[in-house]
């Protein structure tokens, strides 16, 4: 048995130097306590390839170390106080970690002073009110603490390393929050203050350098107070003596042993109406790149004609709730550039010579906070997650041509003003959620969603007759929670009147699109959610945990509670919505419920360390309670965190906190006694020492050798198959902290069929398993089976 990673799903950290563009063309960004390693130009619309783990906080900073060949080494600095460099030996990467701030650091800096990368410098500034450099005399020597930088009440944050023109010495820009620049340049090894810069009135966020034609260094800094500077190193050597006093007496001047310039003031761009964040030289040109929380980004050129420093492009997002750019950069070839936003999406546009334009370019996206609950369609052609950023993320394949298939968010059917907690899917095209509100909400695919699915993913299937008068898509009005449907203005046979309620009705942001790809993240913002078809009230708390019955009729919910009133199963008809029954049972918070595949069991597990099994009396359409387990009964002793079901509803899982997972099953030799009546633990007990089991999930088929798949996901991060029989357990494979999640795995969920989504071909030796986690991801396994 193998299994191979074919789909990582995540965001970038909310901080601004949380990414970064190699020479190498490959993109490494902070994501929770992880960087991962991001090739936009894999197959149909670039893939995360890699995740390197080691911080045990938020990674704040990463930066690809610069030297004249591609990079193979990251230096990445977090909230733990460490700053870690990561080379790439022989297909994986080695970290070395460098200790010695007493807080935060916010921001690293790397660059090799050779070619042969023999001498390598590393800066790291931190919250503690220094800077830190580090260096490394060869290739396969360690780091050293060098020396030791303290600003006093003052904090860096910006800070960037460079070459003094024509020599070996270096020169290091920091961005202070006092509004300052303070450089300082290498002498004996050492840095040594020789300058501040003063003119910004703000922090200064950004800063970059570069070296123009005339072999001038030019420093771009830019600031809170919305405003980029240019700042120009000219030599002395340039300057008459005359001149030199006159130039002094205005300007500033950087003296070292080997090198004497003097530093002035370029240019002032002003174009921004917002903080900007970061700036960016293109190496292929005299041009710098801005990014700002305005929503734009900005080019800026030297004019010749006039002298002046002009916007050449302007790109950004339009409408949505954001807060605009984090940072932006150019990519290795000039004619790409790169923006990260305020919520982690990326966006990337590249140069169309053709037309004279900058297009948007498909790219990987993903949740920004913890990933809580996950479920794939029933055909298995995409797969919804939820999180506690608030959104519902739909997942599907997409193949341009003949590239290699990606996969990617398409649909964003739910932005919402409370934290998610629980999905189920009711069909392809519905679903329902819960938040930490008290009612659930369902909603129903819009027309236009289901013609751009067919598209993307070329998947044709029938749909409801009533299609041509469905919503055309939703929107959400200001101060709303409720996705409000938008019907087409041309359909006027079927149009539906407008509420005369509201005496200042809202006017639509959603626009139509026709898509052939996978969208951007302004069209994922506004045009891709589903209309709101109902609110489910009746629980007295926080929604909680949801199940859908595999035909679609039922839908199971339950709320946070502590009381055995509060902690009752509602059973709710999916075609009226009425509430046909409540289930007692529990006494206290029901984390995880599932229905049998064959939609005659509910099984639930609780914090009060308990399971319940009830069964559906076709007749009626009702729920009795069938089996359950007491102190006595009961194997766990500590919460009982998930369940599953095998998949022909003979056998079901549970596993808990204190690291077991027990198989049960009907045993009808047993006299029907007690409280687990018929019931009773089958084969032996898989326990986990000092390891906690949150998610289990049962395979869509049997193996070969009569024993059946089970997926165990813990909250350390790390998943684990095993293969079960009633005469022993058989460990397969083990997913790592860089291969799975690490932190808690919260849901782990089998494609509900055999083969690979995207492809129409049936293989009954390929699964697909899908995860989330609190580490912000979604994860996507091809796990391949021997079954003849």
């Amino acid at each position: 048995m193998t299994a191979e990673l074919c789909y990582t799903s995540c965001s970038s950290n909310q901080t601004p130097t949380s990414v970064n563009w190699g020479k190498n063309n490959l993109i490494c960004f902070a994501s929770c306590n992880s960087i991962r390693i991001y090739d936009p130009w894999w197959g149909s619309g670039g893939k995360i390839i890699q995740t390197l783990c080691g911080h045990t906080q938020r990674v704040n900073s990463v930066k690809w170390i610069t030297g004249p060949q591609f990079e193979n080494e990251i230096v990445s600095g977090s909230s733990d106080g460490t700053a870690i460099v990561w080379s790439l030996k022989d297909n994986d990467y080695v970290s070395f970690v460098l200790r010695g701030h007493d807080s935060n650091i916010n921001i690293v800096d790397g660059l090799y002073k050779d070619d042969e990368r023999k001498v390598t410098v590393v800066a790291t500034a931190s919250l503690d009110s220094t800077v830190k450099v580090w260096t490394r005399q060869n290739a396969n020597g360690n780091f050293e603490l060098r020396q030791n930088i303290a600003f006093g009440y003052s904090i860096a944050i910006a800070l960037r390393l460079s070459f003094l023109p024509g020599t070996t010495s270096l020169i290091m820009a920091c961005g202070m929050d006092n509004s300052n620049i303070q450089l300082y340049t290498e002498d004996n090894e050492y840095f040594q203050q020789s300058e501040v810069l003063r003119g910004h009135e703000n922090w200064v966020r950004g800063l970059d350098f570069t070296v123009d034609e005339e072999g001038d260094l030019i420093l771009a800094s830019s600031s809170q107070d919305s405003l980029i500077r240019l700042w120009r190193f000219s030599s002395t050597s340039t300057v008459t003596s005359g001149d030199e006093h006159e130039l002094l007496l205005k300007k500033s001047r950087v003296k070292t042993a080997n090198y004497d310039c003097i530093v002035s003031l370029e240019s002032i761009l002003a174009g921004h109406e917002a903080w900007v964040y970061s700036v960016n030289w293109n190496s292929k040109d005299f041009t710098v790149l801005s990014a700002s929380l305005d929503k734009s980004m900005i080019i800026w050129g030297f004019d010749t004609e006039s002298g002046l420093w002009l916007e050449k492009v302007r790109v950004g997002e339009v409408g949505g709730n954001t807060l605009g750019f984090y940072g932006g950069m150019f990519g290795p070839d000039g004619n790409t550039i790169l923006a990260h936003g305020y919520h982690g999406a990326f966006h990337i546009w590249r140069f169309n010579k053709d037309v004279n334009s900058w297009d948007p370019v498909v790219t990987v996206n993903g949740h920004f906070d913890e990933v809580v609950d996950l479920a794939w369609e029933p055909a298995g052609e995409f797969l919804v997650s939820v999180s506690t950023d608030q959104t519902a993320r739909i997942h599907a394949p997409w193949t341009c041509g003949t590239k290699m298939t990606t996969w990617h968010e398409i649909s964003r059917p739910q932005v919402h003003g409370y934290d998610l907690s629980c999905i189920a899917i009711l069909s392809r095209y519905k679903f329902a959620s819960g938040a930490e509100e008290k009612l659930v909400r369902s909603f129903k695919a819009p027309k236009n969603f289901v013609e751009n699915f067919s598209r993307i993913c070329g998947i044709e299937g029938t749909y409801e007759e009533s299609l041509a008068i469905e919503p055309k898509g939703a929107a959400v009005p200001s101060l709303g929670l409720s996705n409000k449907a938008v019907y087409e203005d041309d359909n006027a046979e079927h149009a539906i009147p407008k509420t005369t309620k509201e005496p200042y009705p809202e006017e639509s942001y959603f626009k139509a699109v026709n898509l052939f790809e996978p969208p951007t993240e302004e069209t994922l913002l506004q045009n891709t959610l589903w209309p709101e078809t109902q609110k489910l009230y009746g629980h007295g708390y926080e929604i909680y945990s949801l199940a859908a019955s595999p035909d679609g009729t039922l839908l199971a919910s339950a709320c946070k509670s502590t009381t055995k009133e509060h902690a009752a199963i509602l059973i709710w008809d999916t075609t009226t919505w009425k509430q046909l029954q409540k289930l007692y049972s529990h006494t206290l918070t029901i984390v995880q419920l599932a229905f049998s595949p064959n939609s005659k069991h509910l099984l639930s597990v609780s914090r009060d360390r308990r399971w319940s099994l009830f069964t559906r009396d076709t007749d009626s359409n009702t729920f009795s309670l069938k089996a359950t387990t007491d102190k006595k009964t009961g194997i766990h002793t500590r919460i009982i965190w998930c369940c599953s079901w095998s998949h022909d509803s003979t056998y079901f899982a549970t596993g808990s906190r204190d690291g077991k997972v027990v198989i049960w099953s009907r045993n009808p030799d047993k006299p029907p006694e007690g409280v687990l009546n018929q019931y009773e633990a089958i084969g032996n007990i898989l326990e986990f020492k000092n390891e906690s089991v949150t998610a289990l999930a049962f395979a869509p088929v049997r193996l070969n050798h009569e024993g059946y798949l089970l997926a165990v996901g813990f909250e350390n991060g790390t998943i684990k198959l095993y293969e079960w029989s009633s005469k022993d357990w058989k460990a397969f494979l083990t997913f790592d902290n860089c291969l799975a999640h690490h932190f808690s795995v919260r849901r782990l969920s089998f494609r509900p069929v055999p083969g690979v989504a995207g492809s129409n071909v049936f293989n009954n030796n390929q699964l697909q398993l899908a995860s989330c986690g609190s580490d912000y991801s979604v994860r996507i396994y091809t796990v391949k089976v021997n079954n003849t």
